[in-house]
């Protein structure tokens, strides 16, 4: 039977028994290894989120035209190399419309920003690949993770080809890549950290600890849970819209919009219109909020006390998220504010991601009564 991303133990707990003596001990320690290794990930992984981000916001993405995944590694190491690089994109759309006449020390500090977050994200696949193998020919991974650990790094290297993918839109008659493929990237970044983020959680607790917390699961708070964290992941995708038709500045006003609750004049179409994107994602800022707050209220009567203040903790990171993001609606959208907007996100997501798996996995008895 196939699993999902994010599941841990099997049907079949009752069969996981703890090894005796020494055996548990080394059990332990690798298993503690593998989590070590997943936590330096995803704080890889977090920072390639917040450099694409301002590879975004400095319209750096379209600076290298071809994808190179070895020798891309090296950047231009003479003024020939950088005037060559250069020249590849005067071709582009990009250049000729916005950046025509650009010098080469303008060009870069475009060109550095992508390049870095190339660099950064075959990193990240070095780190997963050399200790995922050193695991594997040591029999260091947990029995039954083998099959999860490695679904991770396949996504991280659709990723890669993913990312690829959204580049080459830009490349045509465009001005930016294209907000379709800048979302899917994005958000399978989002997924990927995700995912991580559960294994993290779950590889904290011995998987017999794990089998007795699932009898202990409260449904309906879990069930909500998972839907507060499905809503804050269409909010990323939203965000991914919003930044690739560079809405976020367009409306520096709140709560409303060219002063009504619509902009006038603006069809609604979400995925093409800036406008519309914009007002897409503040009405779903409003659904994350909303699901947090019921999540809050369910999570009062729970018997299990971490299950009540991740109740409060999500909430409280979603709302610190809205005022953070008016705060950069109100500027116009720097870059600054753009990028502390998306560190936000990423909290707010982890967050919910750990409430999620605090009510999948209650730490504590219900208590009676």
């Amino acid at each position: 039977m196939s699993k999902s991303i994010f599941e841990d133990v099997g049907e079949k707990g009752e069969s996981v028994q703890a090894a005796p003596g020494g055996a548990e001990a080394v059990r332990e320690r690798d298993r503690s290894r593998v989590r070590w290794w997943l936590i330096a990930l995803a704080l890889m992984v977090v920072v390639q989120i917040l450099v694409g981000g301002l590879t975004r916001v400095t319209d750096s993405g379209l600076s290298i035209t071809e994808w190179r995944p070895v020798t891309g590694m090296v950047p231009p190491m003479s003024e020939e190399a950088w005037e060559a690089e250069l020249q590849k994109y005067r071709s582009t759309h990009e250049y000729q419309v916005q950046n025509k006449g650009m010098s080469l020390e303008d060009f870069k500090s475009i060109y550095y920003w992508e390049w870095g977050h190339r660099l950064w994200g075959m990193l990240i696949g070095f780190a997963f690949v050399i200790p995922f193998a050193f695991f594997y020919f040591t029999k260091a991974i947990p029995t039954g993770w083998l099959s999860r650990i490695a679904l991770v790094g396949a996504l991280g290297l659709l990723q890669g080809v993913i990312g690829a993918w959204m580049v080459e839109s830009g490349l045509r008659d465009r001005l930016d890549v294209s907000q379709y493929r800048l979302a899917v990237h994005l958000g399978l970044a989002f997924l990927i950290l995700g995912a991580i983020e559960w294994h993290v959680l779950s590889l904290g607790r011995p998987d017999w600890a794990l089998l007795q917390a699932r009898r202990r699961r409260e449904e309906p708070i879990r069930l909500l849970a998972y839907a507060m964290v499905g809503v804050c992941f269409v909010q990323v995708l939203m965000g991914a819209f919003v930044s690739g038709m560079d809405a976020g500045g367009s409306y520096p006003e709140w709560p409303t919009m060219e002063g009504g609750f619509y902009p006038s004049d603006t069809p609604y179409h979400p995925f093409e219109e800036p406008g519309a994107a914009h007002f897409t994602h503040r009405i779903v800022g409003y659904l994350v909020a909303l699901a947090a707050f019921a999540f809050f209220w369910r999570a009062r009567g729970s018997g299990a006390a971490k299950t009540r203040l991740w109740g409060k903790i999500a909430l409280g990171i979603v709302l610190a998220q809205i005022l953070i993001g008016i705060a950069t609606v109100l500027h116009g959208a720097p870059a600054s504010w753009a990028i502390i907007h998306q560190f936000g996100a990423i909290l707010v997501f982890g967050g919910l991601v750990h409430a999620a798996h605090q009510t999948a996995y209650p730490k504590e008895e219900k208590l009676a009564g």
